[in-house]
């Protein structure tokens, strides 16, 4: 990140700590929201870059359009749940952790169904498990559980994907928790 002059003077002015009624000086707070915000946007576009080289990897047949609609809702805030055809999880985004408690290392290897509970609709449940065995994309409104066992309603939409000779590959659902 490059600064003006001027600016990096006034910023390295307000470095000098708590001023005389206790609270920190503007130019400290800007410049750690700013270094906050940067940090986030870093991570986003981290998160992207490993989206773009998963679908490089797989050889996916996405369509320009499609891909960017993934990073879209990834940039959104959406969570992307990439698994393979036994519906296990191989990657998430950090939404996940966001959303469900879980960090991504707690998820891998995990199936989905660890998200579900008894409030869990199994009509919901059995529905997408023959949309999938049929590779045909799902969307769904359902009851799923975060790590420390509190319900949230979760959209999820489930997309087949298929590498450039046709074959089905991975499941790649986009989720996004209902307030």
């Amino acid at each position: 990140m490059k600064f003006s002059s001027a600016y990096r003077e006034m910023l390295l002015s307000g470095l000098n700590g708590v001023g005389n009624d206790g609270c920190r000086s503007y130019p400290v707070a800007s410049l750690e929201i700013m270094l906050m915000d940067y940090a986030q946007r870093r991570a986003l576009n981290k998160e992207a870059d490993v989206f773009r080289q998963l679908c490089l990897v797989f050889d996916w047949q996405l369509t320009p359009s499609r891909q960017n609609r993934y990073l879209r809702q990834l940039r959104q805030g959406h969570t992307l749940v990439l698994t393979d055809l036994t519906k296990t999880i191989l990657w998430t985004s950090q939404g996940f952790m966001r959303m469900t408690g879980y960090r991504l290392a707690e998820a891998i290897g995990q199936r989905p169904i660890m998200l579900q509970g008894p409030a869990t609709n199994p009509a919901t449940t059995q529905r997408i498990r023959e949309k999938l065995a049929q590779a045909k994309a799902v969307r769904a409104d359902m009851v799923n559980y975060r790590k420390d066992g509190s319900p949230y309603t979760c959209r999820v939409s489930i997309a087949p994907l298929r590498n450039r000779r046709g074959e089905l590959t991975h499941f790649l659902a986009v989720e996004q928790e209902i307030v």
